[in-house]
């Protein structure tokens, strides 16, 4: 058997795409998607993204990280999924709706062909300071999508990014699943300047889209306005817009997504 695939990258942030409409894969797949994921030995990325027939919406999305394990969401993945969707020929007028395990999503194609996706309701980013390598970090935590801390730093280049960031990651305070964490700076120029460290890859991506929303969240706590332009670790923009209505402040993320090139994985 062999297992067609796109391989995909959102502001760097890259992913194995896979169309499992018609369902082929067996049902534990964590070893294989680790091997995908494999730099060195397989495709290469930062997760697995899978295409799947919905019975409401135009699809279904699940999402692995690098390590096979299930994750709940992933930003930059929603835009590139939903930039396949539409190749595949699903949705309507550039835009498609898709279920998440955090609730349904739906996205758009922008005439400079970025992809903004509509993230939807947002909590406000909770002030939080923990205790990590004899040292205290404040920063705030939220949930969008998955758990992020964010920690405002003068420089994101300066920080002690290999040894902080895995103990923030896992730290008890997070409970046990831990959360992701992001290192923020406002940039001259007005934008923010973002490092995230991932859980599920363990170590830093280019870019992290639910991170850029957190990101985000921090800035406007901190005093910014929205939109959010967020830098990522690789050079690329993210663009977050919240928005205050009487349902909640709502969140958008726009940014690249990018169709890097076919194949197929051979498999057994």
């Amino acid at each position: 058997m062999t297992i067609p695939f796109v391989k995909m990258h959102g502001a760097g942030n890259d992913f194995v795409v896979v169309d499992h409409r018609e369902p082929f894969l067996p049902a534990d797949c964590g070893a294989l998607f680790a091997a995908m994921c494999d730099r060195r030995r397989g495709v290469g990325a930062d997760g697995v993204l899978l295409l799947e027939r919905s019975g409401r919406l135009d699809f279904v999305m699940r999402y692995f990280n690098s390590d096979g394990g299930h994750a709940d969401f992933c930003g930059n993945g929603a835009r590139c999924i939903a930039r396949f969707a539409l190749q595949v020929g699903l949705g309507a007028s550039g835009s498609v709706s898709f279920e998440t395990a955090v609730g349904d999503k739906s996205a758009r194609l922008l005439a400079d062909g970025r992809i903004e996706l509509a993230f939807g309701a947002v909590d406000a980013a909770e002030p939080r300071t923990v205790n990590a390598c004899g040292r205290d970090f404040s920063g705030r935590f939220v949930v969008t999508g998955v758990p992020h801390f964010v920690v405002g730093v003068p420089d994101v280049s300066a920080v002690d990014f290999a040894a902080w960031s895995p103990a923030l990651r896992a730290h008890a305070g997070f409970g046990a699943a831990g959360a992701n964490v992001d290192w923020a700076s406002r940039l001259a120029d007005g934008r923010v300047a973002m490092r995230t460290w991932e859980r599920g890859v363990e170590g830093e991506t280019l870019a992290c889209g639910s991170g850029a929303i957190a990101t985000a969240l921090w800035a406007v706590a901190e005093g910014a306005s929205s939109p959010v332009t967020v830098r990522t670790a690789g050079g690329d923009d993210l663009v977050v817009a919240l928005t205050e209505t009487p349902q909640g402040r709502l969140a958008t993320l726009t940014g690249p997504a990018v169709v890097v090139f076919g194949g197929a994985w051979p498999q057994g």
